[in-house]
């Protein structure tokens, strides 16, 4: 989920939000969020979905199945 914890970051700074209010949204400690963005553990689905709603993004965009203008990824596509 290496792409998950990217993307978080990448909307969190584009968006001018720091992770503590992350943080507050889901009820979670800091270092939690953090394990979760650096890949060290995974979040529940549930708190995929609240950090994509957070964020105003789709859960697809956050686990890389689609690029950020709604577009299949290069990892969900037959080969």
């Amino acid at each position: 989920m290496e792409i998950f914890g990217k993307r978080v970051k990448q909307e969190l700074q584009e968006q001018n939000i720091q992770q503590k209010d992350l943080c507050e949204f889901l009820n979670v400690k800091k270092s939690t969020l953090s394990e979760w963005l650096n890949g060290k553990n995974e979040p529940p689905m549930r708190i995929i979905v609240q950090i994509a709603i957070f964020l105003e993004v789709t859960t697809d965009y956050l686990l890389g199945l689609e690029n950020d203008n709604g577009s299949k990824s290069d990892i969900t596509k037959k080969q």
